[in-house]
């Protein structure tokens, strides 16, 4: 008796290629005004963020806050949800601010900026630029003493609203990324501080196409809506 082999499920190309990416998401004040005061801006601000990160089903790997700016690296199951998925947490905290501190205007700095970071390649140590920031600007020694950015969910073990654990660092002790996070390299750091848009490797470049002033995986056919609801 012979047992039927059923095929395995096929995973298509236009999915296997947006499952290359991640995107790393930065913003500031205008005219880099201070956008967190205490640890209750903080705190309203990740609360935002996990809010509307859970309705469109992104996974936050690393992030950082800064007194004046913010830099998330994300990955969503659908890439056209972004803008309006960013759209939305900014907008509830530039409300919350201005109620709390009588203040009115724009907040955020223009259009927030991201670039397409090619995972295999570049995740890892675009992680690792967004959690020494608070050591580049000299606001701690360590990164993982900075309590508002990802660094201390991998260096010290400790979970927080947001951080979902980053796939190439599964299984990894806390002292071997506390080693790691230290070591002052500075590779590929001025490709994620430059204008680029996409950080990728020329294959995977092929595979970007700008729409709507956003670099977005290339499809086949029709375009899909963006899944995002409120």
């Amino acid at each position: 008796m012979h047992t039927a082999i059923l095929p395995m499920p096929r995973i298509s190309r236009e999915n296997q290629i947006w499952k290359s990416f991640t995107f790393h998401i930065i913003n500031r004040g205008v005219l880099k005004q201070t956008i967190f005061h205490d640890e209750r801006d903080y705190l309203a601000f990740l609360a935002a963020v996990s809010r509307y990160a859970r309705k469109a089903g992104a996974k936050v790997y690393h992030w950082c806050l800064m007194d004046n700016h913010y830099h998330l690296l994300l990955e969503l199951p659908n890439p056209l949800d972004v803008s309006k998925m960013v759209g939305c947490w900014q907008q509830v905290y530039a409300v919350n601010y201005h109620r709390r501190y009588r203040t009115a205007g724009q907040f955020f700095q223009s259009r927030f900026k991201s670039q397409a970071i090619e995972k295999e390649s570049y995740l890892v140590s675009c992680g690792r630029y967004i959690e020494q920031n608070p050591v580049r600007a000299g606001f701690c020694q360590r990164a993982w003493e900075w309590p508002w950015s990802s660094a201390g969910f991998y260096a010290m073990g400790t979970a927080d609203l947001l951080t979902s654990r980053n796939p190439q660092w599964e299984g990894i002790e806390v002292e071997t990324y506390r080693q790691w996070l230290q070591e002052q390299s500075t590779e590929h750091e001025q490709m994620f501080r430059s204008a680029r848009e996409t950080i990728v490797g020329p294959d995977m470049g092929r595979l970007l196409l700008r729409e709507s002033g956003r670099y977005m995986p290339r499809r086949r056919g029709r375009r899909p809506k963006g899944t995002f609801t409120l």
